[in-house]
């Protein structure tokens, strides 16, 4: 058995990619026999407000769903301009550590998990205090992406940032990232590459699962007779939403296509305006779901929609609603190039186009309308493409060899 103190400063129950891989990791990693203790923020999304049973408190201690969790003191703000967000992460940073620093208890590692990366900084503080083994996981490519989108433009701050990258691959005992995009960057910055494990995203194939009432879900939510294009995840900056938005006027003729946006962040102010700008009545937009419920939606839909913007970061990304449309048995139109790409053609399971081609995804929307049996044929593949070779268990089995090899060598 394993003793692992597990910092993330996202956790349910907030939502979210991030909240998702680290409760799916906790909760697998308990089943195998290990002790998980989630040290994390209080709980403060989409709205960056605290709720008031964790106000005027440093730390708070609870079993969440049988996982020891240590909650923290955040600066959350409904604010999200780059000044609010750098407060919001470093003061989870800080607190963090001093919590982490008080457990008593003996630890066999730190698993720190970034993005923010001043996490994995955190990770790497607490192992040197604590005298144990430091294990840092990358699931994107944040600090590059904020400097290329112009989100990380002071040079100070970059600065600080990179060294504390540099810290972190160089003091870890193993670097996990979560596709071969990560591998790469972190092994082009000087990492030793039999230092990095990958250890995918993926879904839960027992939680989100083909239903067979399709027809009876879309008469129960109003899309009867609709062919529904599903957009589930957060309104980022790197999402391409508003190429969605000009689909849906590309399509605003076509009265059986209805759009479905299920979310939050920081540009769906930006989507409702332009539905209303533009009267897209053929464009919902709904709030943020539980797991329970999106997985109805991701049922009743007939196509799911995975849109980046492209950068030069974009090949490195493989989002996670991919995984979880397929999971359901559902095709998806993807506009992300590289590593998303190749798996979505072996998978055989939807439609590439081009990142912002909001066209070309129209008539790949078109194409699946008129040919109904090819799109249930694609959800099928991808169902059994996510059952062998990207389960949320399968993924934590693969990261328990990992941890256990770093222990073992203590």
């Amino acid at each position: 058995m394993m003793n692992i103190l597990y910092i993330t400063q996202y956790f349910p129950p907030d939502k979210g990619a991030a909240q998702i891989r680290a409760w799916e990791m906790a909760q697998n990693l308990t089943r195998l026999g290990h002790r998980i203790t989630i040290v994390t923020e209080f709980p403060n999304h989409p709205l960056g407000i605290v709720p008031p049973t964790y106000r005027h408190k440093l730390f708070t201690r609870e079993i969440y769903k049988g996982i020891e969790v240590i909650r923290t003191y955040v600066k959350a703000s409904p604010k999200k301009d780059f000044f609010s967000r750098m407060l919001f992460h470093l003061s989870f940073m800080t607190i963090s550590m001093v919590a982490a620093i008080k457990l008593k208890r003996k630890f066999d590692l730190v698993y720190a998990t970034s993005s923010p990366l001043f996490v994995g900084f955190a990770g790497f503080i607490i192992s040197r205090i604590k005298g144990i083994k430091y294990v840092y996981e990358v699931r994107d490519l944040w600090l590059d992406a904020a400097v290329a989108l112009g989100e990380a433009r002071h040079k100070l701050f970059i600065k600080v940032a990179s060294w504390m990258e540099r810290i972190c691959y160089k003091h870890s005992a193993r670097v996990v990232v979560v596709t071969k995009g990560c591998c790469q960057n972190a092994v082009e910055k000087g990492v030793d590459p039999n230092k990095v494990k990958i250890v995918y995203n993926g879904a839960n194939i027992q939680k989100f699962r083909p239903l067979l009432n399709r027809a009876e879900l879309k008469k129960k939510f109003g899309y009867q007779g609709k062919f529904v294009a599903l957009y589930a995840g957060n309104f980022g900056l790197v999402h391409g939403l508003d190429t969605l938005v000009e689909t849906a006027r590309i399509l605003s003729d076509e009265s059986r296509v209805e759009f479905l946006f299920v979310g939050e962040g920081p540009k769906k102010e930006e989507i409702l305006f332009l539905r209303n700008k533009y009267d897209l009545r053929n464009l919902r937009v709904l709030n943020e779901l539980p797991g329970g419920k999106i997985v109805l939606f991701f049922n009743l839909a007939d196509v799911c929609l995975v849109p980046a913007k492209w950068n030069q970061f974009s090949c490195a990304l493989l989002p996670v609603k991919m995984f979880d449309a397929w999971a359901c048995g559902r095709p998806i139109i993807l506009s992300v190039n590289g590593e998303a790409e190749y798996h979505l053609k072996r998978a055989k399971a939807g439609i590439w186009v081009e990142p912002e081609n909001a066209q070309g995804i129209a008539d790949a929307i078109r194409y699946l309308l008129n040919h109904p049996h090819l799109a249930d044929e694609y959800g099928n593949n991808g169902r059994r493409y996510v059952e062998e070779h990207f389960s949320r268990k399968m993924q934590a089995e693969r990261l328990e060899k990992v941890l256990a090899e770093v222990v073992s060598q203590t």
